[in-house]
Order: C-alpha cells, then structure tokens, then sequence
C-alpha cells in the first residue's frame, strides 16, 4: 500500500511517517481480500516471472521497511537497492537491509532517481513501484515515472509497476480502506472523488486509483517492450523491457 499522503493537490508529496509495527499489523498482515491478494500477485510474479533474477540488480522504489526484502533477497537477485523517504519507515529498512548481502538502503526522493543512484554498480536493472506507491504522487507522478524509466532504460533493463484500478475503488477500496482506518482515517465522503479515482480520509490521507485512460498514458510515456500486463479486477501490474 502506498505510503505517503498530499495535503492538497498540486503540491509535492507530503510524507506519512507511519507506524511501522502498525503498518506490519493492517497492511502485510492484512485479512482484506483485495489486499491480500494484490500483495500475493505481487510476490508471485517477482519471484515468477522475471528471467535470470540472479544476474540483476533489483531497485525497490518507495521500499519502506522493506517488505519484499526477504524474498527477493540474494542469491536470489545479484543485489538491491531499497529508496525509502520516511523516516519511520527508512530506519527499520535500514535494519533489514542490513541482514541480506549485496543489500542497499538509500533515503531519498525517488523524483531524483538517477540522482541517488549514481556511483552505484547496477546490472540489468529491475526497477519496482509496488503496492500503489505511484498513488500518492499525484502531480509529480510523471516525474517520477520518468525518473524509473530512465534508470531502466539506461541499464537496458526492465520496470515493473503495479497500480489500484479507478474501476474498483468504490467497489473493492472503501472496504479495503475500513480494514485500514486505525492507520489511514476515517473516509471523507465529500472529498473522496470515485469517479475521478481519488481517496481521501479525514486524517489527510490521500490514494490516487488509476483510470483506465491513466494508466495508458502510463504505458505510452514508459515505452519499451511490453513483457506482460496483469490485470485483476482490483489492480494491475505492468512489466516493461528496455533491450
């Protein structure tokens, strides 16, 4: 799940220090079916789907405390690098990080993604945007998107992107979210914009689900070789190759 808010549109993303034992507790460890099945997906085709992992630098992009951690870990891949920017989150990155070889973590903005990474041995990047990450960017999201397709098509490598779907969020998202209230807030019905894909609580947290249209202009500006699209009722996931 995406892990930072905006106060108001237009603005640069605000951070959203969770609690990370909170976080563990509602998000990973989620009973909601939509959640915890978008996660799975998620594992299923980065532990799947990916061809010579091994040789390949995976570059987790909003990490948190790192999630995937574990299971993409070397040997699994070649090595990784978490970006994380809160703060709460980055210190028990850091920590994990720490317990797996060949593992980075770095604390910054991912609009500066090439930035960050520079000085960095990179191989056959795999570039990640999991769980809705890209939902709370808002305005700046081509920004970043950019910056992510930069960095793999540079190293000839390849991005993977998953997003929540405009489509689902009345029907699978306001409950997912009510499972998630003692992190998130209450709903903001008079500022939540279903048709527009637009969550909102009245603690300011703020979830951008994709329309259709925006997730094809998403994949038009990426470029590259489609590997595959998922696509669920729920969410999809896009894997792109640059060669």
């Amino acid at each position: 799940m995406d892990k930072s808010q905006n106060s108001t549109e237009g603005t640069a993303p605000v951070v959203y220090n969770w609690s990370v034992p909170k976080y563990i507790r509602l998000v990973e460890n989620t009973q909601n079916p939509t959640l915890r099945e978008f996660e799975q997906v998620e594992l299923d085709y980065l532990l799947n789907k990916i061809a010579n992992p091994q040789n390949k630098t995976f570059i987790d992009v909003g990490a948190g405390y790192g999630r995937v951690l574990p299971h993409i870990a070397p040997p699994r891949t070649r090595n990784i690098i978490a970006v994380e920017i809160s703060d709460s989150m980055f210190s028990q990155l850091q920590k994990r990080a720490s317990q797996y070889p060949n593992v980075v973590a770095i604390k910054g903005d991912a609009n500066n993604l090439s930035q960050l990474l520079n000085g960095f041995d990179i191989q056959y990047p795999v570039v990640l945007s999991l769980q809705n990450s890209l939902g709370t960017w808002e305005e700046d999201s081509l920004k970043a998107i950019d910056e992510m397709r930069r960095v793999a098509e540079n190293g000839k490598g390849e991005l993977i992107i998953s997003l929540f779907k405009q489509e689902a969020l009345k029907s699978r998202g306001v409950d997912m979210y009510r499972s998630l209230e003692a992190l998130v807030g209450e709903i903001d019905w008079e500022r939540t914009d279903f048709e527009k894909g637009i969550f909102r609580t009245k603690k300011g947290y703020l979830s951008h689900w994709r329309t259709k249209e925006e997730r094809e202009k998403i994949r038009e500006v990426l470029g590259g070789q489609l590997v595959a699209l998922v696509e669920h009722p729920g969410f999809s996931i896009l894997h792109i190759a640059y060669n």
